[in-house]
C-alpha cells in the first residue's frame, strides 16, 4: 500500500489558484474562440429589429438608391452617346486615316503615291485584309452653284463607294461610275440650301491657283444621302476619285489619305501595331485625333454625371451619419453592457457596419434594378427622343459598361462604408459607466 503524504505547501498553492482563477472577471474575450462572430451577430440583429418604415432608414436607402440610379444611368448614356457619334464620325472618315506624318484633314493636303506606303509589301496588304476594308481618298475645295444658289462644297473622291457610307440611308440612285464618272451624290442639307433634287445638275468651280479663271465641273445629282454630323457631312460631295486626279493633275495612284474600315471590333494597341506596319513618314489618325470638339463635348456630359455622382454620395453619405447615430443611441444601453464586459473597439465597429450594411445593401440593390429596368426600356423601345441637329442622334443611346457599373457600386459602396467607420470611432467613445447610470 502506499499512501500520498499530506503537503500544506502544496495545497496552499492550489488554493491560491483557484482563488485567483475565481476573481477573473467573465469577458468577451474568453469567449473569442467560439463567438469570434459575435459583433457580426449582433449588428445585424440589431438591423433586423429596427423597423423598416423609420423615415431615418428609408431616407438614407433611398438617397443611395437614387444615387446609383443617377450614376448607372450617367454611365450608360454617355458612353452610348459617344459610341454613337463615334460610329456616325467614322461612316465617313473611318476607323483610321491613313496620311503623312502630322497633317491635319484639309481639302489642300499634298498627294502621296502608293507605292510610297509599301502597298506592294505583302506582310502589309495581309495585315490591312485580316484587319480592314481599306479605300482611297481625297478631297478638293470648291463652289457649288445651281439656279441662282451658291454654296461652299467640298468634293469627296473614292474608288468605289465604302460600304460604311451606303448604309447611310439616302434618296435616289447609287453613282455607277463606270457609266457616268460625273455622277455625285450630295448630303440632303446641302439639296436643301441649293433647291436641287436627284436628277438635277450642278456646277462646281475650283480654283486654279494663279489663274484668273476657275476649272468648271458639271456634275449630275445622283442620288441625296442623309447627314448626320452637319459640320463634317452637309458639305460633302461624294465622287469618283478620277474628277480629283483629274482636276490636280495626278497620277492614277496618287491620292491624299487611304481610309481603313474596321472589320471586326478593336483590339488592344491596335493603332500602335498599325503605325509600326508604315513607313516612317506616315501616320495612322483616329476620328478622335482629326475631331477632338466632338470629344470634348461628350466628356461634358460625363464630367457632369461624376458631379452629380459626387453630389449624391456626399447626401448619401450624410444621410448615414444621421441614420447611423440615431441607431447607436437607440442602442447605446446595449454598447454599454458590451463595453463593460470586454467588448474591444474594433469589434465594435464591426458591429456597427454590420448594423449599417443592410441599408447600404438594399440601397444599392433597388437603385440597380431601377437603373437596368430604365435602361433597358430605353434600349428596347427608344422612348426617349433627342434632338439630332444638337446630340447627332434621334434617341437616348444606351450601352452596357459592366466594369465602369461594377466600380460605381464598389465606390459608393466604399464611401458610405468609409463613412460609418468615422462615426463609429467617433461614437464608440461613450463611456459605459455614465450610461449606465443614467438608466
Amino acid at each position: 500500500m502506499s499512501f500520498e503524504l499530506y503537503c500544506p505547501n502544496k495545497m496552499n498553492g492550489i488554493e491560491k489558484k483557484m482563488r485567483q482563477r475565481c476573481r477573473t472577471p467573465v469577458s468577451l474575450r474568453n469567449m473569442v474562440p467560439r463567438w469570434r462572430f459575435l459583433s457580426i451577430w449582433l449588428g445585424l440583429r440589431w438591423a433586423k429589429n429596427i423597423p423598416r418604415q423609420k423615415k431615418a432608414n428609408i431616407l438614407a436607402i433611398s438617397v443611395i438608391g437614387i444615387g446609383i440610379m443617377t450614376i448607372l444611368i450617367g454611365l450608360s448614356t454617355g458612353n452610348g452617346l459617344q459610341l454613337e457619334i463615334e460610329k456616325k464620325i467614322e461612316r465617313f472618315h473611318g476607323t483610321y486615316q491613313i496620311r503623312p506624318y502630322q497633317t491635319r484633314l484639309e481639302g489642300n493636303l499634298p498627294p502621296f503615291s502608293t507605292t510610297q506606303l509599301s502597298l506592294d509589301s505583302s506582310d502589309f496588304i495581309e495585315f490591312l485584309d485580316k484587319k480592314f476594308d481599306y479605300h482611297l481618298a481625297s478631297w478638293k475645295m470648291g463652289i457649288i452653284t445651281f439656279a441662282d444658289q451658291l454654296e461652299g462644297g467640298r468634293l469627296f473622291g473614292f474608288e468605289a463607294i465604302p460600304e460604311s457610307i451606303l448604309s447611310v440611308p439616302f434618296k435616289g440612285k447609287v453613282p455607277d461610275w463606270s457609266k457616268n464618272s460625273n455622277s455625285v451624290w450630295i448630303s440632303d442639307e446641302m439639296a436643301r440650301k441649293i433647291g436641287a433634287t436627284a436628277g438635277d445638275e450642278i456646277q462646281m468651280h475650283f480654283s486654279r491657283g494663279n489663274r484668273l479663271s476657275p476649272s468648271i465641273r458639271y456634275l449630275k445629282i445622283s442620288g441625296i444621302f442623309e447627314s448626320s454630323i452637319s459640320e463634317w457631312e452637309d458639305p460633302l460631295v461624294i465622287c469618283s476619285l478620277e474628277i480629283i486626279q483629274s482636276l490636280n493633275k495626278w497620277e492614277s495612284n496618287q491620292t491624299q489619305s487611304i481610309l481603313l474600315y474596321q472589320k471586326k471590333n478593336r483590339f488592344l494597341n491596335e493603332e500602335i501595331e498599325l503605325n509600326n506596319f508604315l513607313p516612317i513618314e506616315f501616320q495612322a489618325f483616329s476620328s478622335k485625333e482629326d475631331f477632338p470638339q466632338f470629344y470634348q463635348w461628350i466628356k461634358l456630359f460625363d464630367n457632369n454625371t461624376y458631379l452629380l455622382g459626387a453630389i449624391l454620395i456626399i447626401v448619401a453619405s450624410f444621410n448615414s451619419v444621421i441614420v447611423i447615430f440615431i441607431r447607436i443611441i437607440e442602442k447605446k444601453s446595449s454598447i454599454a453592457i458590451l463595453r463593460a464586459i470586454g467588448m474591444n473597439k474594433p469589434s465594435l465597429y464591426a458591429a456597427f457596419m454590420s448594423l449599417f450594411s443592410p441599408s447600404i445593401l438594399t440601397g444599392l440593390g433597388f437603385g440597380n434594378l431601377l437603373a437596368f429596368i430604365f435602361l433597358f426600356s430605353q434600349s428596347q423601345f427608344g422612348w426617349i427622343p433627342l434632338d439630332p441637329k444638337t446630340y447627332y442622334i434621334d434617341k437616348v443611346p444606351i450601352s452596357w459598361p459592366w466594369i465602369d457599373f461594377l466600380a460605381a457600386n464598389l465606390l459608393i459602396f466604399l464611401a458610405l462604408t468609409f463613412t460609418t467607420l468615422i462615426t463609429s470611432t467617433i461614437l464608440s467613445k461613450i463611456h459605459p459607466s455614465r450610461v449606465l447610470q443614467s438608466q
